[in-house]
C-alpha cells in the first residue's frame, strides 16, 4: 500500500464513540487515506460538492459507518453491491471497515470506476471490485440477479426507483439499505406499487443519528420476500422517467 500519513480529527473519534461505531486505528488511518484520495481526486472530476475535510469526514466517511448495524448478522463471505456508487459511498468506507465482506461498486460513469479501481489497488482493498454498468442492465444479467445479501445506496433517486435498482440485485432474504434525507416521508407519502410488484415485504425507516447529533440522515431497510418478476427493472431509464 501507497505510504500516507493522514491525519484524523479528534471528533470523528469522538462522534464514533458516541454513535457506538467500533473502528481500530488501522482503519481509521485506512479511511483516512481513501479521504485524502477521494478529496484530491476531486479536484480533478466532480466526485463530490464537498470540499472542505471536516465535513467530508462527517457526511462521506461517518455517514457511510452508520450503515454498519445493518451488517451485524451478516455472514462472512457474503456479498455487498453498491448502486450508483459515485466517489465510492458508502461502498468503500464500509469495504474498509468489513474486510470480511465481498464488495461490487456500480457506477455507469467509466472516470469513476477508474477512481474506485485506483483506491481499490491504493488501500489493497482484496475484498472490493469495482464495474461500470447500470442496475437496470446487470439486474438482468445471471451474474449479478438475486444474487446479492445487501445493496446499499446513497441519494440515487426516490424509493420506488431505488427500490427497482436494488431487489432484482437481491436474493430472497437480502436487505436494501438506502441512505436518504428526511425528505423520504413526502416521497413515501405518494402511491406506488413497487413494493409489491418488485417482491419487497415491509419497508422500515430509521434515524442514522441520534438527537444530539445535528445530522437528519435516514436509512431505509427493505427485505426482499420473494423473487422478482423477471421483466423488472425495465429498461434504462424507465425507473427514474416512470417509477412504479
Amino acid at each position: 500500500m501507497t505510504e500516507s500519513n493522514p491525519t484524523i480529527p479528534q471528533f470523528v473519534r469522538d462522534d464514533l464513540s458516541r454513535l457506538e461505531i467500533a473502528v481500530d486505528e488501522p482503519t481509521l488511518l485506512k479511511l483516512a487515506h481513501f479521504l485524502d484520495l477521494l478529496l484530491e481526486a476531486n479536484t480533478r472530476m466532480n466526485l463530490t460538492a464537498i470540499r472542505d475535510r471536516d465535513a467530508a469526514w462527517s457526511r462521506m466517511i461517518i455517514d457511510s459507518l452508520t450503515l454498519l448495524p445493518g451488517f451485524d448478522n451478516v455472514e462472512a463471505g457474503s456479498r455487498i453491491i453498491d448502486i450508483g456508487s459515485g466517489g465510492g459511498l458508502p461502498g468503500i468506507p464500509l469495504a474498509i471497515a468489513r474486510p470480511d465482506l465481498n464488495f461490487t461498486l456500480l457506477d455507469a460513469t467509466g472516470k469513476k470506476v477508474a477512481f474506485h479501481k485506483t483506491v481499490i489497488e491504493t488501500l489493497e482493498l482484496k475484498n472490493c471490485q469495482s464495474i461500470q454498468s447500470r442496475a437496470e442492465t446487470i439486474g438482468h444479467d445471471k451474474d449479478h440477479r438475486a444474487k446479492y445479501d445487501i445493496a446499499t445506496s446513497r441519494a440515487i433517486g426516490k424509493i420506488p426507483e431505488v427500490l427497482e435498482y436494488s431487489l432484482p440485485l437481491l436474493q430472497v432474504g437480502g436487505r436494501m439499505l438506502a441512505m436518504k434525507g428526511p425528505s423520504v416521508e413526502q416521497e413515501l407519502a405518494a402511491p406506488s406499487e413497487a413494493l409489491t410488484i418488485l417482491g419487497a415485504g415491509d419497508l422500515f425507516i430509521f434515524e442514522a443519528y441520534p438527537e444530539t447529533f445535528d445530522n437528519n440522515l435516514v436509512v431505509v431497510s427493505v427485505i426482499k420476500d420473494r423473487p422478482t418478476p423477471k421483466e423488472y427493472p425495465r429498461l434504462p431509464g424507465l425507473p427514474k422517467q416512470s417509477p412504479l
